[in-house]
């Protein structure tokens, strides 16, 4: 473990992809990024105090997080609400570092994009708390060398900072956690966000919208070109720039559907719980090879794995090995890392409506495994280029 360092002595110095295989991290007795020190969730302010997070209009170095007109050109969020309002209420819930998102194949452009990336959604009082509607807007910023080392410098004082209190598994940050979203710690991290963030850098973004009732969600992405929006398409689904997941049933009795499903792929399988009573015992299991695989970071990446499925298929699976026995022991598609903690612990558990990768459902906490396992990755990538005392 490490020795811990004061919280409130902040050094001076200065989200998901395969990062290349690192050598060996440092020793488990010295200084070692761990999931929470790559991966940032914060927790839901106070009332009142919801513009401590920051919102797509704060401006930094590299200019506003997300203009107004580019906002302009995603669906709207969330069905009957107004577009200005959730423009306002847009803030930025998680923070992730990722030192190689698949790029073009060169020589278009780099194989390894690094990035910092950004989870937004719609933060707002209801019943006299602060919670969050349903729907995101995931932001990408691609960074050349010299300003992703300016990054990897804020990320390794602020694991000083922590000291081992960001061990264990991934959760709303606990360091956050403690000092709240006013405190050095956050000021920190937003220091980093608002030095390699902004239009100029900015390079993608990810939506997913919901209707009114709460259970169809529609997944989409834009690539940014010439500072403006440009239709991306959906791995697995070349035809379509739009892919939409229905849900009606419970955590007991799963009535989900991707609307469409990729061909030649059997996820579909565990989202219904009829499906699964009529599916014979080597439908499952492929269907559960394919759920493993959309979580493991060395068998697919966002360029190969369409959104929807990317996002359920965590739930999916934890329900098909609760109620239908699956078992992913010894699994070969299995990810494993035995230097983190791997565990699943957001506050939303199975809910088949949370569709969210690293983010909240209402006040609930609500990420993926995908989520967790890049996670690991990218802290061995990054723990590699750790300074030499």
């Amino acid at each position: 473990m490490r020795s811990f360092v004061v919280l409130f002595t902040l050094a001076a110095v200065a989200c998901g992809a395969p990062p290349q295989r690192p050598g060996p991290v440092a020793s488990m007795s010295g200084p070692r990024l761990d999931l929470n020190d790559v991966s940032f969730l914060l927790p839901l302010p106070m009332m009142g105090r919801e513009a401590s997070l920051l919102s797509m209009a704060d401006d930094g170095m590299k200019g506003p997080l997300l203009p107004r007109r580019l906002y302009d050109g995603l669906p709207l969020l969330v069905e009957k609400q107004s577009a200005d309002a959730l423009y306002r209420e847009l803030r930025v819930v998680s923070v992730r570092v990722d030192p190689c998102f698949p790029g073009a194949a060169p020589p278009a452009a780099p194989s390894c994009v690094k990035q910092v990336r950004l989870v937004a959604q719609p933060v707002f009082v209801e019943d006299g708390g602060v919670t969050t509607r349903d729907a995101t807007v995931h932001l990408f910023y691609s960074l050349d060398a010299a300003t992703f080392s300016t990054a990897l410098g804020h990320l390794f004082a602020l694991d000083a900072a922590a000291g081992d209190i960001t061990d264990g598994p991934l959760d709303v940050h606990p360091v956050l956690r403690r000092q709240g979203l006013d405190g050095p710690y956050h000021g920190r991290l937003k220091a980093m966000v608002l030095e390699a963030c902004g239009l100029a850098t900015l390079s993608r973004v990810a939506f997913m919208s919901v209707d009114d009732a709460g259970r169809q969600w529609r997944f989409g992405a834009f690539n940014v070109v010439g500072g403006a929006l440009v239709d991306d398409l959906i791995p697995r689904l070349p035809m379509l720039k739009v892919q939409v997941f229905q849900e009606f049933g419970s955590e007991t009795f799963r009535n989900g559907a991707l609307i469409p499903a990729a061909p030649n792929d059997t996820l579909d399988t565990l989202l219904s719980e009829s499906a699964m009573r009529l599916a014979d015992r080597r439908t499952l299991d492929k269907a559960l090879t394919s759920a493993l695989r959309v979580e493991h970071p060395e068998r697919s990446s966002p360029k190969t794995v369409d959104c929807a499925s990317c996002h359920v298929a965590s739930r999916a699976r934890r329900n098909a090995e609760t109620f239908h026995h699956l078992d992913q022991t010894g699994h070969a598609d299995l990810y494993t890392a035995p230097s983190f903690d791997l565990t699943r612990v957001d506050a939303v558990k199975d809910d088949p409506r949370a569709l969210r990768a690293f983010g909240y459902l209402g006040k609930d906490s609500a990420f993926s495994q995908r989520t967790i396992n890049e996670s690991a990755q990218v802290a061995q990538a990054l723990e590699a280029l750790r300074p030499k005392p």
